[in-house]
């Protein structure tokens, strides 16, 4: 008996020693499939964005990063006073320095976002849904130059926080890349307004704050309308 448990222990050792051990990643990290984007289009003006997603971190459910810059053609409201509302100095509004060649504007909007997105999966024949919502920091200028007042001209800045959500339709081209289109909506709440002094920083809430803010177009709600490329990874 000793003997045939010997020659049993041997031959399952000797077995055991053959075999190959293959270990398989888990699954349940979810980062195959590592996407990068690059879009363009309009959201409160010219734009261009850049993402990283990652689509499927829990079943149908992933997370994407992004940045964006837009350039604001629009950044003072030609209708309000130069002073603001209700200032009682009554200069004149930036529109009536514009038509004159007096005054020029420019802006520009820099966003990040971190979303939460989820797949639908295909629609149609290489045809793929994602929605997506999350949070949103801006930070956000405008800059106004007047020809004959050099003490007038000054850029003013804000940062906001918001929310936004939208959907990002995809056709494969290839194994590797597809077109997207991307329709979205982003909210921004307000944050204080600067132009880099002391008297001319307004916190919300703050008296005379929505009478400075009048003056400037800095986004509160944007609508966007985008399209570019993924790649996958």
């Amino acid at each position: 008996m000793k003997k045939f448990l010997a020659v049993v222990t041997t031959t399952l050792l000797a077995s055991a020693s053959a075999q190959t051990v293959v270990v398989q990643p888990s699954s349940s990290l979810g980062l195959n499939g590592l996407e990068f984007g690059v879009l363009g289009g309009y959201a409160g003006g010219l734009n261009g964005e850049v993402f990283v997603h990652a689509p499927n971190v829990a079943g149908p459910v992933g997370v994407k990063a992004s940045a964006a810059y837009t350039s604001a053609s629009d950044a003072i409201r030609d209708n309000v006073d130069i002073t603001g509302n209700n200032s009682g100095l009554n200069l004149g509004t930036f529109g009536s320095y514009k038509e004159k060649g007096l005054a020029t504007e420019s802006g520009s909007h820099t966003t990040y976002a971190l979303d939460a997105t989820y797949n639908l999966g295909r629609v149609s024949a290489g045809t793929d849904l994602t929605l997506y919502a999350g949070g949103r920091y801006g930070n956000f200028s405008a800059t106004e130059t007047y020809a004959n007042e050099a003490a007038l001209t000054q850029t003013t800045r804000t940062s906001a926080f918001g929310v936004g959500a939208g959907a990002m339709l995809g056709y494969r081209l290839s194994d590797r890349a597809s077109l997207v289109g991307d329709l979205g909506i982003d909210q921004y709440f307000n944050g204080t307004i600067t132009n880099g002094t002391d008297n001319g920083t307004y916190n919300p809430n703050e008296a005379g704050y929505n009478d400075i803010r009048a003056r400037f177009a800095f986004p509160g709600t944007v609508f966007k309308a985008k399209v570019g490329m993924k790649f996958n990874f």
